[in-house]
């Protein structure tokens, strides 16, 4: 089962979801679109995954193939092929079927818990996982649902965390494929002034991940199961 990955920054890798992926027997076929790699279309795709990124999802300027990974997000959505966006790729699949993308309030940064609705209890994907998950999060923006989206999950900061459309198209706000180096990879890579500005949520990050980690990770690991029964 071949899955088309659309990545758009080295920065923020498959990591967990791939080697999860790959478990399942999945062969993944990733393509660097913000380094101008071409998006193949979805023939001989089973299903698409499309990560996140350091770019605002509106602007296309810094993100000029943006235009053709909406293309292909609705075009394995009429597929029926199960999509699944995470963080920058949730706001370009709401994007792609006509929904707004904009700043936050407040960033999440770190490890949050990530409450889910009571339709999700019935998901395909995050039924069975109780009422919240603690997840690694990282981003400054948000967006509004589109049209027709089941809204499956929220937290404290952000009411917008995860979506479905159709059978099997997600959006993820969070991170499932975060791994305690990328997201010290991401914390890293921030500004004195933003990190003092959250430090509050960046101080505890060492000891959230060591709690919240493991039981992240198993998450994914089921999830992804899952997604790729959507797919079969």
């Amino acid at each position: 089962m071949r899955i088309l990955v659309v990545q758009n920054s080295r920065t923020a890798p498959i990591g967990l979801l791939g080697e999860a992926l790959a478990d399942n027997g999945a062969t993944l076929v990733t393509i660097a679109a913000n380094e101008g790699e071409a998006i193949p279309d979805q023939d001989g795709f089973a299903g698409l995954v499309v990560l996140g990124g350091p770019q605002d999802a509106w602007d296309d300027a810094k993100g000029p193939h943006f235009g053709r990974v909406m293309e292909t997000i609705r075009d394995f959505t009429d597929a029926d092929r199960p999509v699944m966006g995470i963080c920058l790729g949730a706001q370009l699949a709401a994007r792609a079927y006509g929904a707004k993308v904009y700043r936050h309030t407040v960033p999440e940064l770190g490890i949050h818990r990530v409450s889910l609705t009571d339709t999700a209890q019935d998901d395909p994907l995050l039924g069975g996982f109780g009422p919240a998950l603690h997840l690694a999060q990282w981003h400054y923006d948000t967006f509004e649902f589109p049209d027709g989206a089941v809204p499956l999950a929220y937290s404290e900061a952000c009411g917008r965390q995860a979506f479905r459309l159709g059978r099997a198209t997600y959006g993820f706000q969070f991170h499932p494929e975060a791994t305690a180096d990328i997201v010290r990879g991401w914390a890293s890579r921030i500004g004195e002034e933003a990190r003092e500005r959250n430090h509050a949520q960046l101080d505890g990050l060492e000891s959230a991940l060591a709690a919240h980690l493991p039981a992240a990770e198993a998450f994914t690991r089921a999830m992804t199961r899952r997604w790729l029964d959507l797919a079969a």
